[in-house]
């Protein structure tokens, strides 16, 4: 593994005439002959040039005390994020500065991730990094960004040279002090900053070591974990990852333990390290909890919460404690069927041991209670005895009872049985007395594969329609990368899977990776299951015949039907006729049994997608749907189209952007482009008989949407969808060519209760209507709306909260939490019991409420007048109810 990466420190060695390092110096370089181990920063620079973050000079050298330029702090943060390999891979892209050849890829790469910003104009490679610009740096690569932008909002900072500070690095200063990257000076007032005071060397490997807290800087040479055992030279630790490794103690090995120096006998049993390791011996060993008189206590479990890291058990004694727990904790059994926060459930008798401040150091399983949960590969299956073998992360094996009553949750099947669990499928079970009453399918078998019959395909938001063999219908969610096979087609989409085919499908990660049609052989004869595409070449109108060559550039010719028989669509309009194809349009007909024309979609438009942009020179590059790709010239007076926006140029195109374009006759330049865009809106309103829907944007904005028979319906587990399966409620997505609506697709939404908020790592867990919990990721700038309010911060939610989260057309997210009203029951209709009365107004009971509480009657008739209720609204309709607390 190469250890030396050659930039030091103080910037390019060749200026000084000096030599770079070889790699054998740069690995053996863990001290310096001017940093002492008396120097306040000896352990920061020590384990930075063991980290290879940093390196000396030639003479062996560290020169502490010199300036760091931004350049050199850039460079030093890209390492220091574990980023020094990616940087070579984007040392060829243009970059808004000028700076040696070494640095590009890391200035590139540094644009990339967000930690320098062109249009700021405050990157000034060669200039001193003062400690104002690097507090910049230091909030971005950690990730705080948006926290420091929070702290914007808050009034002055602490530093009695606030006034100093300048109004752009304001924030980033209070962030960086929050998190701990940069102190301040003791003064007799209080502390100062010093903002436009320059970093040195030392003060920023004492920056940089500080921030490891809030990075991952795990890899296969450092590790953080869990002393486990000792003797003689060897120390056994158990990873962060929950690998146990055993390291061997050399003389070189270098001991740190409160911020000095330090040797073996400061590491106790269960003490908690950071460790750098080369071929299996320790370089450098961090103490980072002693956990010298730990303590033991016996528990039952009471609930565990995973994803929070957070644990309640019942002592004893019956009394009530939680554990917050650090990634770290071990967990660990007897019997090999715990490793982990997600392996312990409810009534599972444990062995906790605590440090002295109280906080869990390891977990161990003592007894599993008789209602546990199990996760893990389903091992064996034997439906007569109703008995599933099940085999935990850890290797252990654990038997499942399951019954008539067990719930089967299975991702992607509407009408799941006990029949479609196979070998090999991720399962979690939850289990009553020794029974499993809920089997939720994590992840299908990769290799396990599904025969069946198409009944509908939606290549908008792909999902296909399947019949099983047994003749139950399901619906699943195609991969974007998914291999699809027909005979006889090279290169097949979503878009060539018929009706009827027969096709063999494989999973992997829940979605459809495979489809391998089995019962027809696609060529390019004609069948009334088959489009013909082509470029029109004659029009016989008298005798009804068009003739066209097709894509292997064979002149075929067809009878029309009819026109009244024959659906036309021409130039994306419908109901024209015959007379109005033309000599060279692209073509595609459908042909009946007897191949006679009865479908014709004719088009002077060339179809494609962009995939370069030349502005200045008025030039497009467009991959046709035909496969080919050419390049066409603009006209300076293009129409450009897109929904909902006006005065567009080719400026306003986008690469990947599907386009419709029309060519001057006379010199086949582009006149006119049509430009496909996608808008999230959430549906309002819903006018069944004039078929049209109302819906409203992430801005709020509402607009009437009108479904004509042109406009392609796609509602997930709905075969042959209508308006009238358009919800009020519902997120879509609206597709359009130009200003014509292509399409409408209903977007899956999550719609339940918020369990937490984890505002700094941007997620929310949320308990659907199912009792399923799902954690949920949510990229900053997202909209959150409260009380018709919105915000970017997922601060503005609370736990408890009801809310309905869908995806924006941007990738973002776009959530809505319910109207909450608190307030006291009064009582309940007495004669059609469909609406709560309160004491703030009337609410009525509508279906979809009971569908999804099946104990709202027991619920409702268990209310006294007065009681607190909270009641939620959505679109100004009753969607959930409580009893307050």
């Amino acid at each position: 593994m190469k250890r030396f990466i050659p930039l030091t420190l103080a910037g390019i060695l060749s200026v000084t005439g000096l030599s770079l390092p070889s790699e054998a110096q740069a690995a053996s370089q863990a001290s310096f002959r001017d940093v002492a181990q008396s120097h306040w920063a000896n352990q920061a620079v020590t384990k930075l040039a063991l980290r290879d973050v940093i390196a000396g000079y030639e003479d062996g050298s560290f020169r502490p005390t010199e300036t760091v330029t931004q350049l050199q702090a850039v460079v030093l943060a890209i390492r220091n994020m574990g980023l020094a390999e990616q940087s070579s891979l984007y040392k060829t892209r243009t970059i808004p500065y000028t700076v040696p050849e070494w640095a590009k890829g890391d200035i590139a790469l540094a644009i990339e991730k967000g930690l320098l910003k062109p249009d700021e104009k405050n990157f000034s490679p060669d200039s001193p990094a003062t400690r104002a610009w690097i507090a910049q740096l230091m909030v971005r690569m950690i990730g705080k960004e948006s926290e420091a932008n929070l702290l914007a909002l808050q009034g002055g900072g602490t530093f009695t040279d606030e006034k100093d500070i300048p109004d752009w690095a304001a924030s980033y200063v209070k962030a960086a002090s929050k998190y701990e990257l940069l102190t301040g000076y003791k003064e007799k007032n209080g502390y100062s900053f010093k903002p436009n005071r320059a970093v040195t060397r030392a003060e920023i490997a004492a920056m940089l070591s500080g921030s490891e807290k809030h990075l991952n800087i795990e890899n296969d040479r450092m590790h953080t974990g869990y002393v486990q055992a000792m003797a003689g030279d060897k120390i056994s630790m158990k990873r962060t990852s929950g690998q146990l490794a055993t390291y061997s103690v050399t003389k070189d090995t270098i001991f740190y333990g409160n911020g000095k120096a330090a040797d073996i006998g400061q590491v106790k049993p269960s003490a908690r390290l950071f460790v750098i390791v080369e071929d299996g011996n320790l370089r450098y060993v961090e103490v980072l909890d002693g956990a010298e008189t730990n303590r033991t206590i016996s528990a039952e479990v009471e609930k565990a919460y995973p994803e929070e890291g957070m644990l309640v058990v019942k002592t004893v004694s019956g009394e009530l404690l939680t554990y917050q727990l650090d990634k770290q904790t071990p967990v660990t059994s007897s019997t090999g069927t715990a490793s982990s926060l997600k392996d312990l459930a409810k009534g599972d008798a444990i062995l906790l041991t605590l440090s002295p401040e109280g906080s869990a150091v390891s977990i161990t399983l003592v007894r599993e209670g008789s209602d546990s949960e199990v996760q893990g590969t389903v091992h064996d299956l034997d439906m007569a005895g109703k008995l599933m073998m099940v085999k935990t992360a850890s290797g252990a094996f654990k038997a499942v009872q399951f019954n008539t009553n067990t719930v089967l949750e299975y991702k992607g099947k509407r009408f799941p049985t006990l029949e479609d669990l196979r070998t090999g499928d991720s399962v979690q079970v939850q289990q009553k007395d020794g029974v499993a009453t809920k089997i939720v399918v994590l992840e299908i078998k990769n290799d396990a594969g599904i025969n069946g019959t198409v009944k509908s395909v939606n290549t908008v938001e792909r999902f296909v329609t399947v019949q099983d063999e047994k003749g139950a219908m399901q619906v699943y969610r195609v991969a974007d990368n998914a291999a699809i096979t027909i005979p006889g087609l090279t290169q097949p989409q979503l878009a060539d899977i018929k009706v009827g085919d027969s096709i063999d499908m494989k999973f992997s990660n829940n979605l459809l990776s495979s489809l391998a049609v089995k019962n027809r052989t696609a060529t390019p004869e004609a069948s009334k299951d088959s489009a013909l595409t082509g470029t029109v070449f004659a029009i016989d109108k008298e005798h009804r015949i068009l003739s066209f060559k097709n894509t292997k550039g064979d002149l075929v010719a067809y009878e029309v039907r009819p026109d009244k028989e024959v659906s036309f669509i021409v130039d994306g309009v419908s109901n024209p006729n015959l007379k109005d194809i033309e000599k060279n349009m692209n073509i595609t007909v459908q042909l009946d049994q007897n191949n006679k024309i009865i479908y014709v979609n004719a088009d002077k438009r060339v179809r494609g997608q962009v995939t370069a942009i030349n502005k200045d020179d008025r030039l497009l590059t467009v991959k046709l749907n035909t496969g080919e790709t050419k390049v066409y010239i603009v006209d300076k007076n293009v129409n450009v189209i897109i929904y909902d926006e006006r005065s567009r140029d080719i400026g306003d195109l986008r690469a990947n952007d599907n386009v419709y374009m029309r060519l001057n006759d006379s010199n086949n330049t582009v006149n006119k482009i049509e430009v496909e865009r996608s808008y999230i809106y959430r549906v309002t309103n819903v006018n069944e008989g004039s078929n049209r829907f109302t819906g409203e944007n992430d801005r709020g904005n509402s607009r009437y949407f009108y479904l004509d028979g042109s406009v392609t319906i796609s509602v997930p587990g709905i075969t042959y969808p209508r308006i009238t399966d358009v919800k009020t409620g519902d997120t879509v997505k609206v597709t359009y060519m130009g200003d014509t609506l292509k399409s409408l697709a209903v977007v899956p939404n999550t719609i339940g209760q918020v369990v937490s908020v984890n505002a700094e790592i941007s997620k929310i867990r949320i308990k659907d209507y199912n009792g399923v919990t799902t954690e949920i990721a949510v990229p900053a700038g997202s909209s959150i709306k409260v009380n018709d309010r919105n915000y970017t911060s997922l601060t503005a939610l609370q736990p408890g909260d009801r809310v309905q989260i869908s995806e924006a057309s941007n990738g973002l997210k776009n959530i809505v939490a319910m109207k909450k009203i608190s307030t006291t029951f009064t009582q309940l209709d007495g004669s059609y019991r469909d609406r709560v009365y309160t004491a703030q107004g009337s609410y009525y009971i509508p279906d979809s409420l009971l569908a999804r509480q099946p104990n709202l009657n027991q619920f409702l008739d268990s209310l006294k007048r007065g009681d607190k209720i909270n009641v939620y609204l959505m679109d100004n309709q009753l969607f959930d109810i409580e009893k307050a607390n």
